[in-house]
């Protein structure tokens, strides 16, 4: 069992390192951890400034705290971002393969589930745990309890104002995150940070988050609430095949978070509510040919979710659903087929931030090095993880764009 670190809310002025830091990381999540413990294994003075009491809330939290550490499929097409392409150096310089050792390095282990998904073995908040031993064990200080208010370039480097007091460092890096999850710490400092500076920043929007809906839609989804099933979800040319839950505000499961992120007020979602089977096929198969049509439907569905699309089928379509299927016609077959195959929703909106597993928008990627993550403009000054414009799909693949830019902003100050 991994023994959790001691707190700290430590005073700059109690510790050298605290007080004439090399690199001041802004943030003690997945980046900045990976960011720190690589800077300092390098011989960097490193200290980590956080207002939680606790490092890494986020993480801790992951994937129900089973933690879905990375993903063996980490690519620049995995992820949502005005250039994506931005992601590529990065993710190929410390791959998931380079996470695992890493992981291997501090007693932990891995294994692979569905869709290349790595979950950690001793589950979330032992990796916190282990990569905040490690930082500090190679030296790295912390600063908890530190909510940073600004940030301002100064000679030699930056002031960081903090609510306990002013901190001075040569390099300083964000890793702020993202409104994401305010619960678990999300907010929107770096967006403020980055007016404060004068830098770019796109927009945020939730991602990776459930839908919800109103009226009749609503209705049935608290009717067939804890109802999960493997389905395809469509949207804006967009599609995903995983778990589909119905929840008492709406949709959930990882199909659905994972169109979250590209749906827009107002579109409608396809679902596919049996994409492992067709339809019309079996409607049209001469051995089912007495068999009722609703028959069919029922068993290619969990019996609830069936009874529920039967009750609100228009009176015509339910009326060719009690027959045989040696008697239906092709238009007939062709509408129940997309009750089934094509089954439309229009959510009235999401769950937004407040349930969102990541967050779109960031700082815009153009002003920093795809290699160094340092800002072209100002020097000294570096943005990893969230804080910048990218937003990984559902399965790992955010953490591991945390791992790989803090990585390379950790070699790199």
């Amino acid at each position: 069992m991994t023994q959790r670190p001691q707190k700290s809310t430590a005073q700059a002025g109690h510790d050298p390192i605290l007080s004439q830091p090399d690199v001041l990381i802004l943030g003690a999540g997945p980046a900045g951890l990976l960011c720190a413990l690589t800077a300092a294994r390098r011989g960097r003075r490193v200290a980590l400034a956080d207002a939680s009491e606790i490092t890494a809330r986020k993480l801790r939290a992951s994937g129900g705290g089973r933690c879905n550490c990375t993903n063996l499929n980490a690519a620049p097409a995995h992820y949502l971002s005005a250039n994506p392409r931005f992601t590529a150096q990065a993710l190929k310089r410390f791959s998931p393969r380079h996470f695992l050792a890493l992981l291997a390095s501090l007693g932990l282990s891995a294994h692979e589930e569905d869709f290349g998904r790595m979950f950690c073995d001793q589950g979330a908040t032992p990796l916190t745990d282990a990569l905040e031993t490690a930082c500090r064990r190679a030296g790295a200080r912390f600063l908890l309890n530190h909510r940073v208010e600004s940030v301002t370039p100064v000679e030699g480097g930056f002031r960081v104002g903090t609510d306990r007091g002013p901190l001075m460092a040569p390099r300083v890096v964000l890793a702020l995150g993202s409104p994401a999850w305010p619960a678990l710490g999300g907010t929107d400092t770096g967006a403020r940070l980055a007016g404060s500076l004068g830098l770019a920043h796109l927009p945020s929007r939730p991602a990776l988050t459930p839908f919800t809906c109103t009226g009749a839609m609503l209705a049935l989804c608290r009717e067939l609430s804890g109802i999960g099933l493997n389905a395809t979800v469509s949207c804006l040319g967009r599609a995903c095949t995983d778990g589909l839950l119905f929840t008492h505000q709406g949709l959930s499961g990882p199909a659905a978070l994972q169109i979250s992120s590209h749906w827009r007020k107002g579109q409608a979602l396809s679902i596919d509510l049996a994409p492992d089977a067709d339809l019309r096929q079996l409607l049209r198969d001469p051995a089912r040919g007495r068999t009722l049509a609703r028959t069919l439907l029922a068993g290619l569905l969990p019996r609830r979710l069936a009874e529920a699309l039967l009750a609100a089928l228009p009176p015509d379509i339910a009326a060719s659903a009690n027959r045989k299927c040696a008697e239906l016609s092709k238009a007939q077959m062709q509408a129940l087929a997309e009750v089934v195959h094509a089954w439309r929703v229009t959510p009235s909106g999401t769950a937004g931030m407040l349930r969102a597993e990541a967050a779109s928008g960031g700082l815009d990627t153009a002003q920093f090095s795809p290699k160094t993550f340092e800002c072209r403009a100002l020097a000294g000054l570096f943005a990893i993880g969230e804080a910048l414009d990218v937003a990984g799909e559902l399965g790992g693949y955010n953490l591991q764009w945390a791992w790989a830019s803090g990585f390379a902003a950790g070699q790199a100050v």
